[in-house]
This record gives C-alpha cells, structure tokens and sequence, in this order.
C-alpha cells in the first residue's frame, strides 16, 4: 500500500511566491513537484543539495534579501 502524502508548510514573501510558480510551469513541472524533489534530493544528500552561501558579486541587506552589486 502506498505511503500516504503529508503537506509541508511554509510562509514566503508573496512575490516569492510568484516567482516559484512562474519558474516552475517554465521548466514544466508545478510547484509541488519542485518540492517533493527539492526534499528528496535534500534527504538523499543529508545536507543542501548544493552550495549555500553568496557569490562575492551579491551583498545581503538588512531583510536577507540578496542584492547583485554592479
């Protein structure tokens, strides 16, 4: 019998938001899908599927929101 699914919460600036479910119907998936696979790489790895930290072209402002320096 299959696993049954759980929901996962999080809040996010609505502009995120918009951004997410634009980006994902590009690559052809939905939100939902970005997620789960998101999760699963994320358990596979027991860490960030990829590097965490800001590229010596961004600087964080005081709302941790990542600004590209000209």
């Amino acid at each position: 019998m299959q696993e049954k699914m759980t929901p996962v919460v999080a809040k996010i600036l609505p502009s995120e938001k918009d951004r997410f479910f634009e980006a994902t119907e590009q690559i052809g998936t939905t939100p939902s899908n970005a997620i789960r696979m998101f999760i699963s790489a994320f358990n596979k790895a027991g860490t960030f599927p990829f590097e965490i930290g800001v590229s010596s072209r961004q600087v964080v402002d005081k709302n941790c929101q990542a600004k590209r320096l000209p």
